[in-house]
């Protein structure tokens, strides 16, 4: 489809008010995403030497979550991400709430496990904490005491409370290094009870995709890490990622067993999820968590690096297993599904609906000046499309090439110039969206004017409207950023 993007001035209009979701889309619209850890502390613009993940020639402020640990607990959804912790989910995944932890971010990669009648909590490299309730407050219990082991970093911590009581560790983040477990003492979690063990190597030669790189093309690195234990009819199904967070063929697979420390041996369907074209890559470093209705759901890191390669996002799909017990993820999404529960009779956990405002190819730095409208409509998290200098009302119009039926908006803001060191922070980004319901009409489809949450990515249905155009009015952005529209996606049905 073809669109034309346009700067026009637009006035108010009434606040429009929807009901309940009854889907979810991807990336996952968290509120209060955090600045990068990388980022905190960093000048923008400096283009001193550091680490290879820096992705523009200098430093820039960037925000990041990802990484997810989630449980279910009393119906709800509980994620706690690298970064910040934590955010709870009441409606299977349509909004989450933040709700600060006593500590949010001691380290990343935390893992957070029901062990007995209490809480763990673990994070790479950091202190064992432990809490009455998933929530918090979590007290610090001390370090796990190795007894001299020789083992690889304590980065990317899991920790696996199996149904006959006993605790397990697995870990591992590293270019060759596998993935490690050992068993830990069930009454005192400080004290390991067996000897520390690889229980996955690095295969590159039998698993090309666990290569690092942007094409796997390196074949002696592949980053080992983000493993996560998942017991299934008596099966233990030990689950990781490797091929490097930053590109687009970062995935996951899985490795099966009898014993929760093995031997363990690749599943015959591997790897699990991967996912390397469309606005959702590098889909990996997650975990698996029951729904509602015996339901599977997995939760993984998203690529959106620009200024960095830990500039992540996060989402979830439905998990299955297959009829010979293999662990798998039917795909990654990036268009409106189904909650749980909530698709209409003999029907799928896909909507059908599609972007009615068009995907075109991203023209990187090369855009022709009459283009830049068209970075919010790519389909592509990476580029992105922001208003003039002085513009006080910025809008984008769309032009589909057809009448169609709206039913969702999907927006993902990226803020430019975003610099804690100067008192440039994070905030709400305010807009409404309207259609073109007849020649020069244009009627209210969202209205997020009066917002005051900080959404970095906002997804929102809407009452079924048909229209040939829609616009996107941007009122409002934090003191200091430049608001910019990685994508704007209209999303529904076209007309038969």
């Amino acid at each position: 489809m073809k669109i034309l993007c346009l700067l026009l001035v637009v006035s108010s209009l009434p606040v429009f008010a929807g009901d309940s979701p009854s889907t979810f889309c991807n990336p996952l619209p968290i509120p209060n995403y955090p600045i990068g850890r990388a980022a905190r502390t960093v000048t923008n613009g400096d283009s001193s030497e550091g680490s290879g993940l820096w992705l523009l020639g200098h430093k820039e402020q960037f925000r990041e979550l990802a990484d997810p640990t989630v449980l279910r607990i009393d119906g709800q959804w509980i994620l706690y991400p690298s970064c910040d912790m934590a955010w709870v989910s009441s409606d299977n995944g349509a909004t989450w709430r933040h709700h600060p932890l006593n500590i949010r971010d001691i380290g990343y990669a935390p893992t957070v496990v029901r062990h007995g009648n209490r809480f763990l909590l673990l994070a790479s490299q950091s202190e064992l904490h432990t809490s009455d309730s998933p929530l918090g407050p979590f007290l610090p219990l001390g370090k796990i005491d190795f007894q001299g082991a020789k083992i690889p970093s304590q980065i990317d911590p899991m920790l696996f409370s199996d149904d006959d009581g006993r605790l397990y560790y697995y870990w591992g983040c590293s270019k060759d290094g596998g993935i490690w477990g050992m068993e830990l003492d069930r009454n005192n979690p400080l004290k390991i009870v067996s000897v520390p063990a690889q229980v996955i190597p690095f295969c590159p030669d039998i698993h090309p995709w666990e290569r690092l790189g942007e094409w796997n093309q390196n074949p002696r690195e592949g980053w080992m890490e983000g493993a996560w234990m998942l017991k299934h009819k008596g099966t233990y199904h030990l689950t990781y990622s490797a091929a490097g967070t930053q590109n687009r063929t970062y995935a996951m697979g899985c490795y099966t067993s009898k014993s929760p420390l093995g031997p363990f041996s690749p599943q015959k369907r591997n790897p699990i999820l991967r996912t390397t074209e469309g606005l959702v890559t590098g889909t990996a470093h997650g975990c698996f968590v029951e729904g509602p209705d015996d339901s599977l759901w997995v939760f993984y890191t998203i690529r959106a690096g620009v200024a960095h390669g830990f500039e992540r996002r996060i989402g979830m799909d439905r998990a299955a297993f297959d009829a010979e017990g293999n662990l798998f993820v039917p795909g990654a999404t990036s268009l409106p599904q189904w909650l749980a529960g909530k698709s209409p009779a003999d029907s799928g956990p896909n909507t059908g609906w599609i972007p009615l405002n068009g995907v075109v190819p991203s023209f990187g730095s090369s855009v022709a000046p009459n283009l830049p409208g068209r970075l919010a409509t790519d389909n592509e998290l990476r580029t992105w499309w922001q208003p003039a200098e002085g513009d006080t009302s910025p809008t984008l119009t769309c032009k589909f090439s057809a009448p169609a039926t709206i039913r969702a908006i999907r927006l993902i803001w990226r803020d430019i110039g975003l610099d804690s060191t100067k008192g440039v922070l994070p905030g709400p980004f305010r807009y409404r969206v309207e259609a073109e319901t007849e020649p020069d009409k244009w009627t209210t489809l969202v209205d997020r004017t009066e917002s005051t949450d900080d959404l970095l990515i906002d997804f929102r249905e809407c009452p079924p409207t048909t229209a040939s155009r829609t616009r996107l009015v941007i009122t409002g952005w934090p003191k200091g950023i430049t608001p910019g529209v990685a994508e704007f996606t209209v999303l529904g049905t076209p007309l038969p």
